[in-house]
């Protein structure tokens, strides 16, 4: 039907690191680092999509929000972190940080708090 009209819709999930202080290695700037670095953002999102979603790039969803020149404001939030999956630096810093806080391993437990579709399928992936 040409009246058929569709719209982008939006939303933030996201994963993050309980720092409690009980975790030595979440202590480390470097080894949290490390674990940005090494979420492969893209291969998450169009696993758990199927292809539909656009690649985050920070908490703010493309096309939400505008800058003050009228620019998405996902693409400028996402300039300033930059942060991309890149897997031979957060190697490079996780073994930095694992020297600085005198660790020679550390175990991590991933946990959902979401019964959402997506949350359950993000874990999975």
């Amino acid at each position: 039907s040409k009246d058929l009209k569709i719209y982008n819709s939006s939303e933030t999930l996201y994963m993050e690191y309980n720092q409690t202080g009980k975790v030595k290695g979440l202590t480390n700037t470097k080894i949290r680092q490390a674990l940005n670095l090494a979420t492969d953002r893209k291969s998450i999102s169009q696993s758990v999509s199927e292809g539909l979603d656009g690649i985050p790039t920070g908490m703010t969803p493309a096309g939400l929000a505008k800058t003050a020149t009228g620019g998405d404001f996902a693409k400028a939030a996402a300039k300033a972190t930059a942060y991309a999956y890149n897997i031979k630096k957060a190697k490079k810093l996780f073994a930095e940080g694992m020297k600085e806080a005198g660790l020679k391993k550390l175990t991590l437990t991933v946990e959902g708090t979401s019964d959402s579709t997506t949350s359950k399928s993000t874990l999975d992936t």
